[in-house]
């Protein structure tokens, strides 16, 4: 058992042994001797009984947010109006091409058509064919869940999972955006806590954060802040990179927290994407060359970069990146005269607007040292 950590159990499975054997020989036993069968059916007891504390204990900690998991932490977050975010299936619109067969057909919603024979899309809603030759669009979504359905690239050609003599051609007219897995423990533990303890409608600022991210998983960051009188602008990053797919997590977020039955009667809600504010950091450092030590500072330059790419409104501060590349193992680190920040080469600590956020490179030279 892990000391370490929260049990509502202690147990040691020597001391159940010393009490089992105890009470044995109260109620009259004979000697044990290792190997006998005496002692071999204890030791059976033994473990059966060591089996139902764990068990037990386990059951106790699940109750808990900090080591709830799986269906156990659901089960918390829906006490606390904070449900998992669910696994989305990608999207996207196809280009069909029909032959001149001048027979008729309906492809009925559900028919599948697939790129690589392992990931398939279905028709979102029934599509009649002529017969004659003709180019048709159609919506297609994946037939699973996960990030795997956004593979599928504009151009791409797809073919029916049963072949059809009135279509010629299936052509992908956009990338296939929108697929989401399902929230992960930790994340979803992190945002219950955010949350609250109970389920309140929005208004304070931690509450419209909190309501933003629960509205997607692409959501890294939201801030929010008083647009004036009445407005309350409500800023984003968002993980993706695609236009399109930024666009619906928008969406998402805007429906989420414009609720009469989410936000206070009077408060009109603007939600953006927060403005990226860039910064391109050149660093040459000197170490002992050890493969350990560069690895502990590729690690020190990866945090560096989660903590200042991934928050809004957070100011610029490289001197936390020297610091870090210092505690990693570096003899020496300095800022090249080459790099930049908002387009100027002064790189020192910046404030920035609560609307923004600061993004960009880091790139390193090693020298001998």
């Amino acid at each position: 058992m892990d000391d370490t950590e929260l049990h509502y159990l202690y147990f040691d499975p020597d001391d159940v042994w010393d009490i089992m054997t105890e009470a044995y020989m109260d109620a009259g036993g004979d000697i044990l001797y290792p190997g006998d069968e005496k002692e071999m059916l204890l030791r059976g007891v033994q473990a059966g009984m060591v089996q139902i504390l764990a068990s037990l204990d386990t059951s106790l900690r699940r109750q808990t947010l900090q080591y709830a998991d799986g269906e156990y932490l659901d089960a918390i977050g829906d006490k606390r109006g904070c449900t998992r975010i669910a696994a989305q299936s990608a999207t996207t619109t196809v280009e069909i091409t029909t032959n001149a067969t001048y027979a008729a057909e309906t492809l009925e919603a559900g028919t599948t058509m697939t790129e690589d024979g392992q990931i398939f899309y279905e028709l979102v809603n029934d599509l009649p064919i002529s017969g004659l030759q003709e180019t048709l669009t159609a919506e297609v979504i994946c037939s699973s869940e996960g990030t795997a359905g956004n593979g599928l690239t504009k151009g791409a050609e797809l073919v029916l999972s049963a072949p059809d003599a009135n279509i010629n051609r299936i052509v992908a007219l956009a990338d296939a955006t929108g697929g989401t897995d399902e929230e992960e423990d930790d994340a979803y533990r992190e945002r219950i806590r955010e949350f609250g303890v109970a389920s309140v409608t929005t208004g304070p600022k931690q509450q419209y954060e909190a309501a933003a991210k629960s509205a997607s998983s692409e959501v890294l960051d939201a801030n929010a802040v008083n647009g004036g009188a009445g407005v309350v602008d409500v800023y984003l990053i968002i993980e993706s990179t695609s236009a399109s797919e930024k666009k619906t997590v928008l969406g998402m977020v805007e429906k989420a927290l414009s609720g009469t039955n989410v936000r206070p009667l009077n408060d009109q809600v603007v939600v953006s994407e927060a403005t990226d504010i860039p910064y391109v950091l050149n660093l040459t450092y000197t170490s002992d060359g050890s493969s350990d030590t560069k690895e502990a500072i590729d690690d020190a330059i990866t945090e560096y970069q989660d903590w200042q790419n991934k928050k809004i409104g957070r100011p610029f501060n490289p001197d936390r990146l020297v610091a870090l590349i210092y505690q990693a193992g570096a003899t020496r680190a300095t800022i090249d005269s080459t790099s930049t920040f908002n387009g100027s080469s002064t790189i020192a600590y910046t404030e920035i607007e609560q609307g923004q956020r600061c993004t960009g490179t880091i790139s390193v030279t090693q020298k001998s040292g």
